[in-house]
Formats: structure tokens, sequence, C-alpha cells
């Protein structure tokens, strides 16, 4: 595919929302606690701290797609192929861990304790649960149900 800046963001937007946002939620209902917040209408404990993680992780890759846009120019066919994704995908993932090891959401309450290796193994499976799905959604359902999407630079909505 030859992305567009624009493209990237959309793409990587609608993942957020169609496949992150989801399963993030799930997840995190599966490691609430009791002093967790309560969903409204339902009665079940979440925890924050994954949305937290999984926005700070969309932040960090929406900064670092203009980065991935300068360095795709100087590839000969000017594409970015799907085995750099999935690298640079773990890369992001890895500055996130780092953002959050050096306190970057030290701001906010959650009932887990960032630093404990445990911890960092559960972020770990948590993006997993997320980019596993987002992946093969991106070289899959996107792809066969969404033809023009390859040819409009993952832009929606561009003729």
């Amino acid at each position: 595919m030859l992305p567009t800046l624009k493209g990237r963001w959309l793409t990587r937007i609608l993942l957020f929302f169609w496949i992150g946002l989801p399963v993030t939620l799930v997840f995190s209902i599966y490691i609430a606690t009791p002093e967790s917040p309560v969903l409204p209408l339902i009665g079940w404990n979440y925890d924050t701290l994954p949305f937290q993680i999984l926005f700070l992780l969309l932040i960090v890759g929406l900064l670092l797609d203009p980065v991935y846009i300068h360095f795709q120019q100087y590839r000969w066919e000017r594409d970015w192929p799907f085995a750099f994704q999935f690298f640079f995908s773990i890369v992001e993932f890895l500055i996130v861990l780092a953002l959050v090891w050096r306190g970057a959401l030290d701001f906010t309450r959650s009932p887990l304790d960032l630093h404990t290796p445990e911890n960092y193994l559960l972020f770990a499976v948590h993006f997993a649960c997320v980019f596993i799905p987002s992946f093969l959604a991106l070289l899959g359902f996107i792809q066969i149900f969404m033809i023009r999407w390859r040819f409009k630079g993952g832009e929606w909505g561009r003729m």
C-alpha cells in the first residue's frame, strides 16, 4: 500500500475504535478489582489503566506516523510493507512501556501498581490481545471488504 499520512491516521483510528476499545473493555473487566469503578447500567467493575495505556499507544502511534511517512520516501517503491508495520508496532509498545515506567501515567489513579513485573506482563498480554486482531484485520478484513482502501492510500471517502 502507498499510505498517505491522513490514510495512516484514519486507518489507525478506525482500528482503535473498531478493535482496540472493545477488546480493552473486555480486558479491563477481566482484570478489575472490587475497588475499581463500576460500569453504569451493567454494574460490572472495570479498570481504567488498560484504556489509559491504549490511548497512550494511540497518541505515540499518531506522533510516529509522520516519521514513518518520511522514511517511507527513501524506499524505492515508496511502500511500507506489513513486516515493517509489525516490527514498528512492537517498537511503539516498547516506547509506551518506557513512558509508563518513567511515570507518564503516574498522575492517574488505578488499583494496579504500575511498576511490578506482573503488570508489565499484563500490559504485554493486553497489547497482544489488541494488536493481533488489529493486524489481522489490516491484512484481511479491510483489504477484502474495502477494496478501494488500498488505492486511496488508506484514506476514507477519497475519490
